[in-house]
This record gives C-alpha cells, structure tokens and sequence, in this order.
C-alpha cells in the first residue's frame, strides 16, 4: 500500500513527523509539502502522478489542502486539522463541511496518530455489511432513525449494531448529548435547525478532539461515499 502524505506548511513538522513514521506500519509512505494557497500546480501534480492507495494532508487556518486533493482524487483522503489559530477549530470545520460527494475523513492534531491504526483494522471491517455503534437509548431521536434507513438505502447493505470496541466496528453515529466512544469514521447527527447554533460548531469540535475520523454533520452522503472509497482500500490490505 502507498501513502501520500502533504502538508501545507514545513513548519508543520511536529505533526507529520511522527504521523509519517506512524503510518509506516500501513505501507511505502512519501511526505510532500505543498501549499494549496501557493503551490496549487504542485499538489494537482503530486495528487495526479503519485499513484498513492490513500491521502493523508494537513493544513491550519483556512485548512483547504485536504479538501483540494479529495476533489482531485477517488482515493479516501484523511484531512488533518493543524493547530495553527483557534485551537485548531478554524481549520477543523474547513476540512470536514466538505459539499456532498467529495468526502474528507477530518481528524484532529493530536489524533492524527490513531489513522495508520485506523487503515489496518480496515482489513478486519466486513465488508458485506455496516457494523455501526450508537446510542441504542437514543433510538428514537429522529435524526438517527433517518439516518439509518439512508445509510441502509444507499449502501444496500444490512446494519448490525456492534460495540463500540469490538475490531468490525467501522465506526459510530454520535448525537449533540454524547463523546464517541470509538476511533472509527462517525458522523455527527443533529436536528436540522441546531446547525444555526455556532455553539454546536464548538461541541462537534469537543467530540472530535476525543477522537475518531468525521465527515460533515448531517451529511450521511459523505459518510456513505467515505464508507466505499474505505472499503476498497480494505480489500487490499
């Protein structure tokens, strides 16, 4: 397996360091930096011809690195939110309110370290159906049956509720009242109208810090469409 790392600034070094060197457990890694701002000719470039089976990229601020190589590429794409303002909260929502179809798994600093872990359990993830977790008291909150039946309908896959340790679990539906329990690709649900709170904003960057790899809130396209990309790149493991 082959892993591009980028990173949007060499200054980041104490974060794809050891990140690069974590990854090594999953394959061949290559660690480029380029700037999406700057050196928009070289990350097309490096995307196009690197022939990599997964991204990883990382940026602060105004975090659009991961999201320009996801638009770039069918490979799954891990996007690492540098604490470079804000506590890293600014560049977290850059990369993970992707637009629907072309997911970013966004992660925080100090959890980039958990994706090699992440990649590797990939292969012990079935692939025939969704093992999820959720909070099975929470059943009837409405954004969490919708979401269910969508993720079901778009995958045509069954979902088996699974805890939220046990090594098929792909990850975990998370509600505004709850930390994730997992190191699995989740979606944060929510009711429609709590996303005009930008007090949520801060919550959802509460749970992701606790760990776990997040697409947008709400956006059930994104996380089925992480799912498949994720998949093929368990199969080749």
């Amino acid at each position: 397996m082959k892993i591009q790392v980028l990173f949007g600034s060499a200054n980041d070094e104490r974060v794809y360091g050891p990140l690069c060197r974590s990854l090594e457990k999953c394959g061949d890694v290559k660690m480029e930096v380029a700037s999406a701002h700057r050196d928009p000719a070289r990350v097309h470039e490096i995307v196009k011809t690197c022939g990599a089976d997964a991204f990883v990229a990382g940026a602060g601020l105004a975090a659009h690195l991961p999201g320009v190589v996801a638009s770039l590429t069918d490979k799954p794409v891990f996007g690492v939110a540098v604490n470079g303002a804000f506590a890293g909260l600014d560049a977290f929502l850059s990369i993970v309110q992707m637009p629907r179809g072309i997911p970013v798994a966004a992660v925080t600093e100090e959890n980039a370290n958990t994706i090699g872990d992440f990649i590797v359990r990939l292969a012990k993830v079935p692939k025939d159906r969704l093992c999820l977790h959720w909070n099975r008291s929470l059943e009837s909150y409405s954004p969490i049956q919708k979401a269910l039946d969508e993720i079901q309908t778009q995958t045509g896959l069954q979902i088996e509720w699974t805890a939220a340790q046990a090594e098929n679990c792909l990850g975990e539906i998370v509600s505004p009242w709850e930390l994730p329990h997992t190191q699995g690709l989740n979606l944060f649900l929510c009711e429609k109208e709590q996303l005009a709170s930008s007090n949520l904003a801060l919550d959802f960057y509460a749970k992701a810090r606790h760990g776990g790899f997040w697409v947008g809130a709400n956006n059930v396209a994104n996380f089925v469409n992480q799912w498949n990309k994720l998949k093929v790149l368990g199969a080749s493991r």
